[in-house]
């Protein structure tokens, strides 16, 4: 949902070299962003590695190159986009004298030089629009930087598992148990799809690929990618398909962000409900304890997202050939 900062920063300073700092997951995403001219990645996971391992010299030494890293550049503005300790604390140690970010609660923003608060707002990349703003720019539009050999691969891959190429993507899985659609939801929606004779391509992570398996088990016309793309050809894979639904995760975001038929299944966390794509859907069961964020009240029961039943989500389903048909 940050994606269209870049472009917004270029819009008011077109000559300002603008350079990414993300962790290693997620640079293959970044680095073909058209308005990024640098990347620098975080390996969280390496430094991690060498904490547990009680490699202690080395990771000192790792973070001292890290950090030279970042000071060489020599940055004039360094940007906290994310509003948490961690990322202002690279923009202090990037050295930059002007360092821009949220206000916090956890008192981030007494490591920046200038702090803004929050926006609240409906509307999908409030928060990130509201920096642009700030820095006097106001074009904003999510964008990602698919190659064409991610459309490429993609296509290899459908037609290598035999999958057609109208194909509807889902986004089941996401970090935290209060953003999850129950399992059986999800079963009784892909069995309605695949009962009409559409094919449903799960996404998701290599950490994710047995718990596909096991939500597609015994439904007809489903294929699991999960574990098989990179984010970028992820993103790829939404945009070739029919339509995405899912969870309040990346995949999703990207959904909204390629313009492609999107059903966003959110709940406590309920990130937006205003985009720039007509083609989103946003669905939410508004409840008294809602939004609860990170501080679930309802003992895990998580009515917001049982409540959103599967035949209602079917139903949206179903327009999108409404529409496709209205426009042909």
């Amino acid at each position: 949902m940050a994606s269209g900062l870049p472009s917004n920063i270029k819009s008011r300073f077109p000559d300002a070299n603008v350079t990414w700092l993300v962790e290693s997951p997620y640079a293959s995403l970044v680095e073909t962003h058209p308005a990024i001219d640098n990347v620098i990645v975080w390996p969280r996971q390496h430094w991690r590695s060498l904490w547990k391992g009680r490699q202690y010299w080395q990771l000192f030494s790792a973070i001292r190159r890290f950090i030279n890293t970042l000071r060489i550049q020599q940055f004039d503005i360094a940007i906290d986009a994310q509003g948490l300790l961690k990322s202002a604390l690279f923009t202090w140690l990037s050295g930059a004298k002007q360092r821009i970010g949220f206000v916090s609660k956890e008192r981030s923003h007494w490591l920046l030089t200038e702090s803004v608060v929050k926006p609240l707002s409906p509307q999908i990349s409030s928060e990130y629009r509201h920096l642009g703003q700030w820095l006097g720019a106001t074009d904003y539009s999510l964008t990602l930087g698919i190659l064409p050999e991610d459309i490429d691969y993609v296509n290899s891959l459908l037609q290598q598992h035999s999958i057609p190429t109208d194909y509807i993507a889902v986004a089941p899985f996401t970090t935290r148990p209060q953003k999850h659609w129950p399992v059986e939801h999800w079963k009784a929606l892909l069995t309605s799809i695949a009962s009409e004779g559409k094919s449903i391509v799960v996404l998701g992570g290599p950490a994710e690929r047995l718990l596909a398996a096991d939500l597609v088990n015994g439904i007809a016309n489903c294929y699991v990618l999960a574990g098989e793309l990179s984010m970028r050809q992820s993103a790829a894979a939404i945009l070739l398909s029919r339509g995405l639904i899912g969870v309040d995760t990346g995949l999703t975001h990207m959904g909204t962000a390629l313009l492609t038929n999107t059903i966003a299944l959110f709940g406590s966390t309920i990130p937006y409900t205003q985009t720039d794509s007509s083609r989103t859907q946003v669905l939410f069961e508004a409840k008294p304890c809602s939004p609860c964020k990170r501080r679930p009240s309802c003992n895990q029961h998580f009515d917001c997202m049982k409540d959103l039943l599967p035949e209602r989500v079917f139903e949206k389903v179903k327009q999108w050939n409404v529409h496709e048909n209205m426009s042909r």
